[in-house]
């Protein structure tokens, strides 16, 4: 049976304008590091050595994490089902925390006239599986309750597999084997970026949780 309450592996990422300089202050690959830091890690050292402000730090923090919460609450009310903020705010917290371990690091393979190639090598985690594991361990449980009232069901399984998810997040260990993210990048307003955020975004995503 198909999972109800799908982890969207798409990251939406932005970013703001950084203030320029006569030349970009890192390489590409640095550059690209340093975005993985932001969105990723949490780390917010690698960005701010390009110039981008506090203020610019936050608000691509909180439009990354709006999107996030939005896509958890669609997923639950496509079920029929409503997530408390506390509970939600739990599963990005625990979601947060198992991208935190994660490693990578990066290299230019190609670099000519303003455009350059750059790979990242990121360790992972399967959250497929993590997701599965955590609806189906939670619809055994249910199943054994012998519920006759449906909506009742629904609400247990729902709280239920929301808790063996955070618990399965707060578990995770990162692969100790690395996949590869391509990224062709361009100097804009001084400074490397993804030539193609969305596109960045959506492979970084794919590659992190195991689906790349």
């Amino acid at each position: 049976m198909k999972k109800i309450f799908p982890i969207l592996f798409y990251i939406g990422l932005c970013l703001p304008l950084i203030a320029a300089c006569n030349e970009p202050k890192t390489n590409a690959a640095e550059s690209i590091k340093a975005i993985y830091d932001l969105y990723i890690l949490g780390d917010t050292q690698g960005i701010t050595s390009l110039g981008m402000t506090d203020e610019d730090i936050s608000n691509a923090r909180k439009i990354y994490d709006d999107s996030l919460k939005e896509t958890i609450r669609a997923n639950f009310a496509a079920s029929g089902q409503e997530i408390e903020e506390t509970t939600l705010n739990k599963l990005c917290d625990a979601r947060k925390e198992a991208l935190s371990k994660m490693e990578a690091s990066s290299e230019i393979t190609a670099e000519s006239e303003g455009k350059a190639t750059v790979v990242i090598h990121t360790t992972y985690f399967d959250e497929s599986t993590l997701d599965s594991d955590a609806y189906y361990e939670a619809r055994e449980e249910t199943k054994k309750n012998g519920f006759s009232d449906l909506e009742e069901q629904r609400a247990f399984l729902m709280k239920l597999y929301t808790k063996n998810l955070i618990k399965a997040y707060q578990n995770v260990t990162p692969s100790k084997d690395t996949t590869d993210i391509t990224v062709d990048c361009v100097i804009q307003n001084k400074t490397w970026v993804p030539a193609n955020m969305s596109s960045f975004g959506s492979d970084l995503a794919q590659a992190i949780t195991g689906q790349h």
